[in-house]
């Protein structure tokens, strides 16, 4: 065994000892990451077991799951996190008046974007609503396909401005 993988058995040990949601991510997302959907799909379940509010390791699952061909299940796992990121467009709308309130009009700006796509075309996509040959106002399949590319980087984006704080 390599010693990548001694580290993942070491890793799982000691979270069946001591489980953290961090760390049980960590190992199912590099299970996922290794291509070993099945360990992935049980160090996710298992983590959600204990922690079944946490969007991350929902993610991971349904990640997990569609190699596997369990598609149904993924999306099933999935729903609750799309529900999650429709909740999140408040957060923007807050972040955008903060911003106003203090000057940033550019960050206000982008909060002010995103508020608008968590809340309109985007979280009508994500929740089926609008399919893959639905249009949103002015856009084609590709643009649609973009438009979700870009919101969901800027997503990352301020997750890791917002975490870093």
């Amino acid at each position: 065994m390599t010693d990548h993988g001694v580290s993942l058995d070491r890793l799982k040990e000691r979270l069946e000892r001591e489980p953290c949601a961090g760390a049980m991510h960590l190992l199912a997302e590099a299970y996922y990451q290794q291509g070993l959907y099945p360990q992935a799909v049980e160090a996710s379940r298992r983590a959600l077991s204990l922690y079944p509010e946490n969007p991350e390791l929902r993610l991971i699952l349904g990640q997990s799951l569609v190699p596997l061909g369990k598609l149904a299940e993924a999306e099933e796992v999935l729903k609750p996190v799309v529900q999650e990121i429709g909740r999140l467009g408040e957060v923007f709308d807050t972040l955008r008046r903060l911003y106003e309130g203090q000057g940033r009009r550019e960050d206000a700006d982008r909060a002010a974007e995103l508020y608008r796509l968590l809340k309109g075309p985007l979280l009508q996509l994500l929740a089926g609503e609008a399919g893959p040959g639905a249009s949103l106002p002015g856009a084609g399949r590709e643009r649609q396909r973009l438009l979700a590319i870009k919101t969901l980087e800027v997503l990352e984006k301020w997750q890791g401005a917002l975490q870093s704080r």
